[in-house]
Formats: structure tokens, C-alpha cells, sequence
């Protein structure tokens, strides 16, 4: 878990270096970045001052420091050079000073998560060690995993690091401590580009780690590596221009919640699964699926949502996935055009423009339809879970339109249990459909099948 951070400095708006004001900005998971100012940056009224796009900073130990996308939060004015001054910041940049937002890009982001390492699963230990008659001999060797990279397009990486620290040293040596940390990372391979198109990447490929653990990812050290900061250093092969890491801060969509640590086996799939075609295929589609993905990620945040919200969710997921995969028409285009041409020239003239308009959508298949034709498509793995696809699919789409249009239906789920399960079952079946567009093959994809069968019927004996 990211600790909670404090930093004392000076900050100015970047247009008004000379009016630099002292103050404290603290950071944490649960509360994000707040600046507590001594002092105001003037009187006025204006949005420069109230929602300054950056503050910079200089901190206590000269380190510099930008903060984006700010908005005052209070401030107390007595009169020019006291008050205080209390602003909230979207983004902040520790390590570098952006001038403008134009100047905000980088060549790489690096990321670590929780549950990364064991979603990763490669470590560069090599352990022995024996305990025979009172003596303990150890032996630990270590050496840094590669990294690994793959191109996805648009001059653009995105793959695996590890960083290692330790051991320490010191007179008294009763501890040896080697410390590694798996990162994701993306990167341009031929120059800075705006933090956002970088950042937007590296959330892609957490929101890959996050389906794969089936929770939350807690983002737990982000860096970056700009050009705008680059330094050089002679060496003896001459000058090296190096680029000293970035530290980012921004809140995430949940603060940190303690938990139990996860296996690679408990995951619905492992980094060590994937080959480049999967990793391509993800990035690819994303665009594509991005809304349907998004609503399969609100189910991690149980905590901030009721058991309806869920369960409609993972319904609107798979209606929009159905969209994408399957025509969404009863019959061809032009041959419900002639039938509906043929319908109007039946019916009087004045219930004409009526009946069109109800006509209008009656091509479309319907929401039932639509979680049958997903079902039975996927028949040979829910044939056990789910025995009747017609009622389930029944069931799902009473439940849905009773919770929708607040009408009655005859076959809603109103039984928490029973609610919670259907929310199960329709998560594996857009599991099974999201393991398919990421390029797994059948014969995986039922392996994982297994795993996720198992924690179903678990579930259902408690």
C-alpha cells in the first residue's frame, strides 16, 4: 500500500513566479492531493486563481514538484500577503516542473499493483537451505528477471520490468534483505507524448490485471520518464543524458482496503497465459469494448454498489456484448423492409404513420433474445450450471425490466441468494466471452473453465 506522503515547500502559479507562497501538500489513497497554502495568490475573483490548471512547486529538499488540474477548495482572505489558501489536485508530477499542459508528456509510465507480483509469477530467487543438528546453512542467490516488451502499434511497448533493491550492508550485519517489484510499463519508442495517451495505455493494462484477479487493483507505485527533465553526466565514455524517475500521485477509484493475498492459481488467468497475440488482441479491442469492460469492472466495487445495481450492470454488459458479436436483427434488413412496406399498404391510410412508428423497432431482437442466443452459444460449458437456458433467460430479463420500469414481473429473482447466483452465472458466461476476444484458445479457455465452475458450485454449498 502507497503510505500517506507530506511535503513542505514553496508554490507558485507558473505565470507569477515571484509571488511564492509557503506551504504543505499531503497525499493519501482515501483524501488524494490537498495543498494548504499560507497566504492567498491574490484578491480576485478569477478562475486562474480559483481552478489554476498547475501549481509548482520547490520542496524542502529542492526537489521540484507539479501539481495538475487544481480547484480551491476554502481559502481565508485578511489582507494582501496573510490568509490561507486550501486547494485539491488531480494529478501530481513529483520530480519535474511542467510550465504548461502542453509540456505535460512523457516517453514511459511504469506501474506497480497489488496482486501484480503473483499475477506475474516470476521471481529471480534461488533458495537453499539446510537445518541438520543445530546448524542452519542458507545459500540465496539472485538474479533480476527481464524484462518483457511487446509492440502493439503507433510506436508503442507495453510489457513487464522488475526493479530489485537490497541488501543492505552495515557493521552489525544480522539481516540481508533483497527486495523485488514487478511494474507494468508502456512506453513511445521515439519521443515524449501527452501524459494522457500514455496513462490511458497503462489503465488498459491494469484493466487487463484486474479482470485476470477478478478485484480491485490498487495502484501502488506509479513512475514516469520525460525528456523534460533530462540531465547529463560525464562518464568515461563521455557524456550519458540520463532521466530521473517521476513519482505520480493521483486518487484512485477506491482507497486502499486490506486483504487476503491472492494465488496465481485463484486467478482467472496468469501473465504467464498470455502470449503477444493476446497482448495485442487486448489493446486492439479495447476501443471497441471499452463500455462493456467497464461495466464488468464495476463489479469489483461490490462495496460502493447494491446487489440490483450489479446485477444490472453485468446484464447491460452482455446486451451490449451481443450487439458487438451477433446480428441484432430477426431477419435481414431488406427483407424486413418488404414485409413492413407490404404491412402499410394493408392497414388504412390514417393508422399508417401509427403502425410505422410501431413497426420501427420490431426487428430488433429483443433483451430475452439476446441472453438465450449468449447462453446456448456457450451450451457445452453452462449445460450443468444452468439445465434450462429458457427460464433462466426468462428469469434474467423479468428481473432486469421489473428493476428497470419499477413494473412487476412474474418471473423476477427476488431472493438475494438466488439473485447473487444469477449475478455468477452471467459473470462466467462474459468471462467465457472475454477469454474468446483476447485470443485464448478453446482447449484453455476450458481449462480456466474449471477453476471458474469450482468456485460457482462452492459458492452455492455454503
Amino acid at each position: 500500500m502507497l503510505e500517506p506522503i507530506e511535503i513542505k515547500g514553496y508554490w507558485w502559479l507558473p505565470d507569477d513566479p515571484d509571488n511564492q507562497l509557503p506551504g504543505t501538500l499531503t497525499y493519501s489513497q482515501e483524501e488524494g492531493a490537498v495543498l494548504d497554502l499560507v497566504g492567498v495568490y491574490g484578491m480576485e475573483n478569477s478562475k486562474r486563481i480559483e481552478q489554476p490548471r498547475i501549481i509548482l512547486g520547490t520542496q524542502q529538499n529542492g526537489k521540484s514538484i507539479t501539481l495538475h488540474r487544481c480547484h480551491i477548495r476554502s481559502s481565508i482572505n485578511f489582507f494582501p500577503g496573510m490568509g490561507q489558501a486550501n486547494y485539491y489536485a488531480h494529478l501530481v508530477f513529483d520530480g519535474v516542473h511542467f510550465e504548461t499542459e502542453e509540456d505535460i508528456r512523457f516517453s514511459e509510465l511504469q506501474g506497480n499493483y497489488t496482486d501484480l507480483d503473483a499475477w506475474i509469477n516470476t521471481f529471480g530467487f534461488d533458495l537453499h537451505h539446510n537445518y541438520e543438528g543445530g546448524n542452519y546453512d542458507a545459500e540465496i542467490k539472485y538474479t533480476k528477471p527481464e524484462s518483457r516488451g511487446y509492440t502493439i502499434g503507433n510506436g508503442f511497448e507495453v510489457g513487464v520490468w522488475f526493479s530489485c533493491s537490497g541488501p543492505g550492508w552495515s557493521r552489525i550485519q544480522t539481516e540481508a534483505k533483497i527486495t523485488q517489484q514487478a511494474f507494468l510499463f508502456v512506453k513511445n519508442k521515439d519521443c515524449d507524448v501527452p501524459f494522457e495517451d500514455l496513462f490511458q495505455l497503462l489503465n488498459r493494462f491494469s484493466y487487463m490485471h484486474q479482470m485476470a484477479i477478478r478485484r480491485i487493483n490498487y495502484p501502488q507505485k506509479i513512475v514516469g520518464f520525460t525528456k523534460v527533465n533530462e540531465v547529463s553526466r560525464e562518464t568515461k565514455d563521455g557524456i550519458k543524458k540520463e532521466y530521473p524517475e517521476v513519482n505520480i500521485y493521483y486518487s484512485p477509484v477506491e482507497a486502499y482496503t486490506k486483504r487476503k493475498e491472492l494465488y496465481p492459481i485463484e486467478m482467472l488467468f496468469t501473465f504467464k497465459d498470455l502470449d503477444e497475440e493476446n497482448i495485442k488482441n487486448w489493446f486492439e479491442n479495447f476501443d471497441k469494448f471499452q463500455n462493456v469492460i467497464h461495466l464488468y469492472r464495476s463489479l469489483f466495487y461490490s462495496k460502493r454498489l447494491f446487489i440490483d445495481t450489479r446485477f444490472l450492470n453485468i446484464a447491460q454488459a452482455l446486451e451490449s456484448l451481443h450487439s458487438i458479436l451477433f446480428d441484432n436483427n430477426y431477419l435481414p434488413k431488406k427483407e424486413f423492409k418488404a414485409k413492413k412496406e407490404k404491412v402499410l399498404e394493408s392497414v388504412p391510410e390514417d393508422l399508417r404513420d401509427w403502425v410505422n412508428g410501431a413497426l420501427g423497432s420490431a426487428n430488433y431482437k429483443r433483451f430475452r433474445e439476446k441472453i438465450l442466443e449468449l447462453i446456448e452459444d456457450k451450451s457445452p460449458y453452462l449445460r450443468e450450471l444452468v439445465p434450462d437456458h429458457e427460464e433462466f433467460a426468462q428469469k434474467i430479463r423479468d428481473t432486469r425490466n421489473e428493476f428497470v420500469h419499477q413494473n412487476e414481473q412474474k418471473h423476477t429473482i427476488r431472493d438475494k441468494r438466488e439473485l447473487s447466483s444469477a449475478i455468477m452465472l452471467l459473470t462466467i458466461l462474459f468471462e467465457l466471452y472475454a477469454l474468446e476476444i483476447i485470443g485464448f484458445p478453446e482447449a484453455k479457455i476450458q481449462k480456466m473453465f474449471v477453476l471458474m465452475k469450482h468456485n460457482y458450485l462452492s459458492w452455492i454449498q455454503l
